[in-house]
C-alpha cells in the first residue's frame, strides 16, 4: 500500500472550494485528516489542532469561534461561505468529556451555528482506525488485555495505523463504522464512532483519485 508522499498527486484547491475546517483534539487526528489535503481543486479540507494543549471540547469551541467568527476586537483567521458548502467540524473523543455534559453542551453550540458538527468515539478516534481494517466490533477481552486502546489498535494493524498510506481505505471504514454503529441518549455507544459521517462529507470530492490509486494496488 503506497504512503501518501508516494502518490504523485496534488490538486490546489480553486478560490471556490468546499472548506472543512476541522477542529481536533490531538495530532493523531490533525496527521489522519491531512492525507485528504490536495487530492481535489474542489474541497480545502483544514486540520486545525488544540491551542495550547487546550483540547477539551469548551476550549476546542471557544478557539474555533474565535478562529472562524471572530470577537468584537478581533477579525477571523478564516473566511467561513456557507454558499460554497463551507462547514465547521470537532472531532471529539468521548473518553472523560462527558464529565459536566461538555460533549452534549459542545453539540449544543454547535446546533446554533450554521453548518457546524460535532462527530464524536466512544471511546476514542482509534476505534474509527480500527474500522479501516476490521468489520466487526473488537472484541473487549482484546482490549482489556492492552493498557490503551491505542495500543489495542497497533496490534490489530500490524506495524500500526500510518496516517500517510492507510486513510485511502476511508471508503472502507465508512461502511464498516456505519455498519457496528449504535447510539443511546444521542451519543454513541461503547466502540461506536460517528466520523463516517464527516467522511462522508470529504467522499465525493475525492472518491475518483482514491479509487484510482487503489486500482493500481490492485485493491
Amino acid at each position: 500500500m503506497l504512503s501518501r508522499n508516494k502518490i504523485n498527486i496534488k490538486a490546489e484547491p480553486i478560490k471556490e472550494a468546499k472548506k472543512l475546517f476541522i477542529f481536533c483534539e490531538g495530532d493523531r487526528e490533525v496527521n489522519y485528516f491531512k492525507f485528504f489535503k490536495d487530492l481535489s481543486s474542489n474541497i480545502d479540507i483544514i486540520p486545525i489542532p488544540n491551542e495550547l494543549g487546550k483540547s477539551d471540547p469548551e476550549k476546542l469551541y471557544n478557539n474555533a469561534f474565535l478562529l472562524i467568527i471572530g470577537s468584537k476586537n478581533e477579525k477571523p483567521k478564516f473566511t467561513f461561505n456557507i454558499d460554497s458548502g463551507d462547514e465547521v467540524w470537532f472531532v471529539i473523543d468521548t473518553d472523560e468529556w462527558n464529565n459536566g455534559d461538555k460533549i452534549n453542551i459542545l453539540k449544543s453550540n454547535c446546533s446554533k451555528q450554521n453548518k457546524w458538527f460535532v462527530t464524536q468515539s466512544n471511546p476514542c478516534f482509534e476505534i474509527w482506525l480500527y474500522f479501516h481494517f476490521h468489520p466487526e466490533n473488537p472484541k473487549i477481552a482484546e482490549i482489556e488485555n492492552c493498557t490503551s486502546f491505542k495500543e489495542f489498535v497497533n496490534n490489530k494493524i500490524p506495524g500500526g495505523f500510518n496516517p500517510k498510506k492507510h486513510p485511502q481505505v476511508f471508503q472502507t471504514a465508512i461502511k464498516h463504522s456505519e455498519n457496528n454503529f449504535e447510539s443511546e441518549n444521542g451519543q454513541p455507544k461503547y466502540l461506536s464512532t460517528e466520523v463516517y459521517v464527516l467522511a462522508r462529507s470529504i467522499q465525493p470530492f475525492v472518491k475518483e483519485v482514491i479509487d484510482k490509486i487503489l486500482a493500481t494496488q490492485g485493491l
